[in-house]
């Protein structure tokens, strides 16, 4: 996760959003009162899950327990990092002492965080082959969703590392530059590839705009998909990590995040056994960069259940008219 403006993001005034039609604003609104505690998610034997991760530590934040239960379940993990996460300035400057980070401190920062990932995900107990590294650009997902989306016009460049493009080793689909349309068919041949039963990416609620774009991105790599597979079927759910000061005016189980409707399933708690968090809290010490900035952070998602929705279904269709998540 990006952390250069969490401080901004846990405090910011909410953004509405006009999507399809229907409000999807961030803005607090009063919920119906509750006559019973949320309903537990199930995971089914076997379930191949594949995480969406924006930048490498999400999928630990939202979902380290998560992932632990499918492992031990039989099933199989792929976490999919759009980011590198080297787009942090804050981070860059204190990790490498730096007063102005240049590109190529941006780009050892990432190196360093996939390191990070990969010793989160072996924390967790998942192999080396559990996760797929994209490298697109840290705090430039959302002007993909719009601005620079086709070969129409130049591909985006990160002001940080200064590339336009993944390396070549990393590449899925030839030829992929920093634009929407690139990433889609990346994360559209991922999950052809995968077949996951279950998909778990962020709200288009949360506050950054990284995660919000993510939504956007599955949502029409998906429609891609069905397009070839007119019958295939998968069980998204949402994980949220920025939303005003949740989860940290709680102290105990995490619950939903107030002023916030859990969607078309409604919030959906998932309990961990005592080990579980004991694993998760471990893997998320593996993101030591982090940990130096804000360990705070970190430590307030290792709590004794993880929360997740499932949204109404939807066909997402890219390149939209207008920014979807840039204002967040």
């Amino acid at each position: 996760m990006r952390r250069q403006s969490v401080f901004a993001l846990i405090t910011a005034a909410a953004v509405t959003l006009l999507w399809a039609g229907v409000d999807a604003s961030a803005r607090p609104r009063r919920q119906p009162r509750r006559t019973g505690p949320p309903p537990v998610l199930q995971v089914p034997p076997e379930t191949r899950l594949l995480v969406i991760s924006p930048h490498p530590d999400d999928e630990t934040l939202a979902a380290g327990g998560l992932m632990q239960r499918v492992h031990e379940g039989g099933g199989h993990v792929n976490v999919v990092y759009l980011t590198d996460g080297d787009g942090y300035p804050e981070g860059v400057r204190s990790e490498g002492h730096v007063e102005s980070p240049a590109p190529s401190d941006y780009r050892g920062y990432g190196r360093q965080r996939r390191r990070e990932a990969r010793d989160a995900l072996a924390a967790l107990g998942l192999d080396r082959a559990s996760h797929t590294f994209l490298s697109f650009p840290d705090g430039g997902l959302c002007k993909l969703t719009r601005t620079y989306w086709s070969e129409r016009r130049t591909a985006f460049r990160s002001p940080y590392t200064r590339l336009d493009r993944p390396p070549k080793s990393e590449m899925i689909v030839p030829d992929t530059e920093y634009r929407g349309e690139d990433l889609t068919q990346e994360i559209a041949r991922i999950i052809g590839d995968f077949r996951p039963t279950m998909i778990l990416v962020p709200r288009k609620e949360d506050q950054h705009p990284d995660h919000c774009a993510a939504w956007f991105f599955l949502g029409d790599a998906l429609t891609d998909v069905r397009r070839v597979h007119p019958d295939y079927t998968v069980d998204v759910l949402n994980y949220i990590v920025h939303f005003y000061a949740w989860p940290f005016e709680e102290d105990g189980p995490r619950l939903e995040p107030p002023g916030l409707r859990g969607g078309a399933s409604g919030w959906l708690r998932f309990p961990l056994t005592p080990a579980e968090v004991r694993t998760k809290r471990a893997a998320l010490k593996k993101y030591s960069t982090q940990m130096h900035v804000m360990d705070w952070f970190l430590a307030g998602f290792a709590r004794t259940n993880e929360v997740f929705s499932r949204p109404a279904p939807v066909r997402v269709v890219l390149p939209s008219r207008r920014n979807l998540c840039c204002d967040q």
